[in-house]
């Protein structure tokens, strides 16, 4: 069987027993700050397990995009040595939740691999939690004592996923390749000697393991399986590793006929392929999921992975940009299962190609220094100093170093390397979005997933379930079972407002909500007590309708300015990002061109017609294949969950959005670029005002206009006009002043030269000139030294401008007598006598000082310092 239809087998299986087949998530864990990426099937649907939320389903199966480079289960150091590791994988996965357990997990486990995929039952072996006697039992209907082997809680305890959440004893099956690759007599799965293969990993989470180490009982216990399709594909398809299967082949072939250079020609190269073809893939999908190269957090992981494979480009003697080139293989074979890789297909090749064009030029330099640094030191282990200064000092990234050491056999004191960087800052690190840290005022149990209601109203009713007290700040959290408040996600702020009764009064300055969904209103007292809180439940929940009518406002405007980029710039301009507030907007966009004030005024005119048109949003919900079927923007900037809101604005823009929205584009009334910038390769920022704030925004440079006017004494419609004459007037002016400065400056240069005293050095003759100016313009001194040494030919010019009680001094020193009469050194000898300082190269310096009556002296001293070098 070929890879896809293993994969529509195994979802066909297990939808065939009542499994709801849904599609992957993400690779960003919107649901979870712990974890830098999606790195297990089960991550979207941790709360299930963890939280009495309203299930949508009791049993799924999924593949899931899965990616582990960065973060505590990093993969990244294992790829192309064994074979069967990758970055990016695709994980097979069926979960129950609160629904059937070990049984039918273990029955359908076996039923599927004997049955459905034809591996003989005698090459099978599991192994489960030493502790587990109860899945120890269910094995044995199927398979000997002999192969059902017990391992410690470090193999088979599962989880979690980040550093909290559920887990639980595992199961897993394994391949058997022969005793023919065993160790030895104790050889049993779990070894890594290659004889055993683990395939499927059964999973019980029964657990949900807290901050401090804690394992309560889940809400829910479940079951969560993964099976990774890129190892069940090297079974099936009896290859040597998973890269010689349908999925890596052709990636494999594609890099021979680049590098001239044969996959099993020589063994030791044969992990240059592997680190390639695995890479590719993993930067493919991360730039897919709006995932761009920078120097921290996920970009970070991305640049990395991406100069890892071009690092293993060079060792197969490939010298120029090639996975941009690449990327189409990956591409092709996925498209199919990922069709948003077709749509993103241009975008996702430039981003690569220019990461690469920048890579290989650091490459180049990098090396050099390298190696001109490292060639003396003896040994294997380069001195933790050596390696901080090529970082430092060079410039060159640690991933860089690490590859260019073990290009030469050689290992570096990471240790010392630490030390001398001084508390490092992890670049892959990644916290929660609330932060706090409380302490329990009151809290029901269980806390269930909060009920929002502030899609259809602004004003609710509901029961405080918990209430906690900041630790640092006078600040409390509020959790209701049901609330109106939007809480902060996909770029927009938290609703404020109002918590009250007749007892009791709480301001909302922010609503934040966590990965289990429970939504926290922050805010403070302005009524009754927090025991108040507990003692009385019921509450009242008043958003601001203000404050989220300008929120709206701005969130459906950033809608329209997607929509006006992408018909200006074209489809390739992508959202990166954005920050909605009541004032303002900022929309981060991926954007191949440069952005110009031509453009921005076509773009502010498409929008500003949009509103004029007072086009009807609306909102509908579907599913997200349905919507994406429909033309709507998906972003994958958050979780999507299994029913989506696509906003549709008018008959012509509609994304996939959670956010708030007004009804018509007419209530924006005014919109206005207030500036556009570049924030890196390619990624562009656009801020903008609506609405209110829109208004006071001309306003204000409406006073300003009138306020030039009043000065130039012109009504507001000629002051353009006014200002054109003061300008060409100004400029005449200049041209005036420039041609009196001219013959002034040379009537001095005329009256310095003809003053020159003349030295010999060496047998050569030549002049020493020197003069004191008094001119308002400081530059004209440096214009007069020039003239001054195209009169004398060659030698030295001294000059100083004396303005308001400080003297200013310029030292030229011709081609000749540079070498051993430096103007530099020259002003550093009579700053001290004019009691200033000064700089500067061999040929000219400036200075100046406080004392200019000493100016006397400093001529003297040049002429001393002339005679040194006359002798």
């Amino acid at each position: 069987m070929d890879s896809a239809e293993i994969r529509k087998l195994y979802l066909d299986y297990f939808n065939q027993r009542g499994h709801t087949i849904v599609s992957t998530s993400s690779l960003i864990p919107f649901d979870d700050p712990t974890l830098l990426f999606t790195n297990a099937g089960m991550v979207q649907f941790k709360k299930f397990w963890a939280t009495p939320v309203q299930l949508p389903y009791s049993r799924a199966v999924t593949c899931q995009k899965c990616m582990r480079a960065g973060g505590k289960d990093s993969d990244i150091d294992k790829i192309g040595i064994t074979g069967r590791h990758h970055t990016f994988f695709e994980m097979l996965g069926n979960f129950s939740f609160g629904d059937y357990f070990k049984k039918e997990t273990i029955e359908w486990a076996y039923e599927f691999t004997i049955k459905y995929l034809k591996i003989p039952e005698d090459i099978i072996w599991v192994s489960y939690y030493e502790k587990d006697d109860e899945t120890k039992n269910i094995w044995k209907k199927f398979l000997p004592d002999n192969k059902i082997v017990p391992l410690s809680a470090k193999d088979n305890f599962w989880g979690p996923a980040g550093e909290t959440g559920p887990c639980g004893p595992c199961t897993e099956l394994y391949l058997d390749f022969g005793e023919n690759l065993s160790c030895g007599a104790d050889c049993k799965p779990g070894c890594e000697c290659g004889r055993f293969l683990e395939f499927w990993n059964l999973v019980f989470p029964q657990y949900d393991r807290q901050n401090d180490g804690s394992l309560p009982p889940l809400k829910r216990r479940g079951v969560d399986t993964g099976m990774g399709l890129e190892r069940i594909a090297r079974i099936l398809q009896k290859t040597p590793s998973n890269y010689e299967t349908d999925l890596f082949l052709p990636l494999i072939k594609e890099i021979e006929k680049i590098s001239g250079q044969g996959y099993g020609e020589q063994e030791d190269k044969k992990p240059f392929f592997r680190i390639i073809a695995d890479h590719i893939r993993a930067a493919v999908f991360l730039i897919d999921d709006n995932v761009l190269p920078s120097n921290e957090g996920r970009g970070y992981v991305l640049r990395r992975i991406l100069r890892r494979a071009g690092i293993n480009g060079v060792n197969l003697g490939i010298k120029e940009p090639f996975l941009y080139y690449l990327s189409s293989v990956p591409i092709k074979i996925m498209q199919d299962v990922y069709p948003t890789l077709r749509e993103h297909r241009e975008m996702i090749n430039r981003v690569i190609h220019e990461e690469e064009e920048k890579f290989h030029s650091l490459l180049n330099s990098a090396s050099k220094n390298f190696y001109d640094l490292t060639g003396n030191v003896k040994g294997k282990l380069i001195p933790g100093d050596v390696a901080f200064k090529l970082y430092d000092t060079y410039g060159i990234p640690r991933d860089i170093l690490e590859d260019l050491s073990f290009q030469e056999n050689r290992l570096i004191d990471w240790e010392g390397f630490n030390k001398q960087l001084d508390n490092q800052k992890r670049l892959s690190r990644f916290s929660t979005n609330i932060g706090m840290q409380k302490t329990v005022v009151f809290e029901k149990t269980p806390l269930t997933e909060t009920v929002f209601t502030g899609y259809q109203k602004t004003e609710d009713e509901g029961s405080i379930v918990a209430v906690y007290r900041d630790v640092k700040r006078p600040l409390f959290y509020v959790v209701l079972d049901r609330t109106p408040f939007y809480p902060e996600k996909g770029g927009q702020v938290g609703d404020r407002g109002v918590i009250e009764n007749e007892y009791v009064r709480f301001r909302v300055t922010d609503t934040q909500v966590d990965e289990k969904g429970h939504i926290y209103h922050k805010g403070k007292i302005e009524k009754g007590s927090q025991e108040q809180f507990a003692n009385n439940n019921e509450v009242k929940a008043v958003v601001d309708s203000e404050f989220r009518k300008r929120v709206s406002i701005n969130h459906t405007s950033t809608h329209l300015l997607h929509y006006a980029l992408r018909k200006v710039l074209g489809k390739d301009v992508r959202q990166a990002g954005s920050f909605i507030t009541d004032e303002r907007l900022r929309f981060d966009f991926v954007c191949f061109s440069n952005l110009s004030a031509d453009i921005i005024e076509k773009v502010e005119s498409i929008i500003q017609d949009k509103i004029i048109q007072n086009s009807p949003v609306s909102v509908e919900e579907m599913s997200l294949d349905e919507a994406m079927e429909r033309g709507a923007i998906a972003l994958f900037l958050e979780k999507y969950g299994e029913k989506v809101r696509v906003i549709q604005t008018g008959d012509y823009h509609a994304e996939v959005c959670g956010g708030t929205h007004i009804r018509r584009t007419g209530d924006i009334l005014i919109f206005r670029i207030t500036e556009f910038s570049s924030i890196g390769k390619n990624l562009k920022r656009i801020e903008a005002v609506t609405y209110k704030n829109a208004v006071e925004y001309l306003e204000r440079y409406r006073n300003i206009i009138e306020e030039i006017g009043q000065k130039l004494e012109v009504e507001i419609d000629k002051v353009s006009q006014k200002v054109d004459r003061i300008l060409i007037e100004r400029r005449e002016k200049d041209r005036i002043i420039d041609r009196y400065e001219n013959i002034l400056s040379g009537k001095f240069s005329d009256d310095i030269a003809c003053k020159k005293e003349s030295f010999e050095i060496n047998g050569n003759i030549f002049s020493f000139a020197s003069g004191i100016l008094k001119m308002e313009n400081d530059d004209l001194i440096s214009r007069v030294a020039d003239n001054v040494m195209d009169r004398i030919k060659k030698g030295i010019v001294f000059l100083g401008n004396i303005k308001d009680d400080r003297i200013f001094t310029v030292i030229k020193v011709s081609g000749e007598l540079k070498e051993k009469l430096s103007a530099a050194k020259v002003m550093k000898e009579i700053s001290r006598i004019l009691e200033g300082q000064g700089g500067g190269s061999p040929a000219f310096a400036r200075g100046s000082g406080k004392n200019p009556k000493n100016f006397s002296e400093a001529v003297e001293k040049i002429r001393e310092m002339i005679k040194t070098q006359g002798k």
